[in-house]
């Protein structure tokens, strides 16, 4: 083979690798999206699934955005009804600590514990926020952290930003790996998109699935 036809191939093996990466990590509204990762989950947000084992309000230190602080403050009385731990002394605690990379940590318990996690009668971990947009007929979505929203989904830092999944999620008995043999997006995690990026993120994303 001529040293010109080799380099010609490896070009254009070169190209088709190329081709297959920005298939699989296209560009959607600003957003690298991981379609491989995406299309590999089901998940089920059911904390009985979890009862005695790991759960995600005990295993992550939560960090928002500083524009997420006054949301999160807001419903913190309604979510304080679930989970006394957040009020001492009559007072609203301050749990949020500013970290190193300009975030904000919301503080946990001496069980790793998120302050906003309750236990309720039946000793399952659940979301004060999320218990607080139940009782009051509010979405979740409008209640609780951005990254918490989208668990077991989560964002990574880069130009642009990528969204994949959480890498340890499948240590969680409410995350499980897809087995169909069709390639599409679960329900749940299709809603999860949606309500926290839009519809024409989920939209994007469907259509950038179909050209697999």
């Amino acid at each position: 083979m001529e040293l010109s036809e080799r380099c010609f191939k490896i070009r254009a093996q070169c190209k088709s690798l190329k081709n297959d990466m920005s298939e699989l990590f296209p560009i959607i509204e600003n957003v690298k999206v991981d379609l491989k990762s995406l299309i590999s989950i089901k998940h089920k947000c059911d904390p009985g699934i979890c009862k005695g084992k790991i759960s995600c309000c005990a295993e992550y230190e939560v960090c928002i955005e500083k524009d997420e602080v006054d949301k999160v403050f807001a419903h913190t009385p309604g979510a304080a009804e679930f989970a006394p731990q957040l009020k001492a002394n009559g007072f609203y605690r301050n749990i949020f600590d500013e970290t190193d990379d300009n975030l904000i940590a919301i503080d946990t318990d001496e069980d790793n514990q998120c302050l906003f996690a309750w236990r309720d009668s039946n000793g399952e971990i659940l979301c004060s926020l999320h218990s607080h947009a139940i009782k009051n007929n509010l979405s979740f979505y409008d209640t609780k952290p951005e990254s918490c929203c989208l668990w077991p989904l989560a964002i990574y830092s880069g130009s642009p930003e990528i969204l994949t999944v959480q890498e340890d999620a499948f240590n969680f008995d409410c995350n499980k790996k897809r087995e169909s043999e069709k390639v599409e997006l679960d329900p749940e995690i299709s809603s999860i998109i949606k309500n926290v990026y839009g519809e024409k993120m989920l939209v994007g994303i469907n259509h950038a699935i179909s050209k697999i």
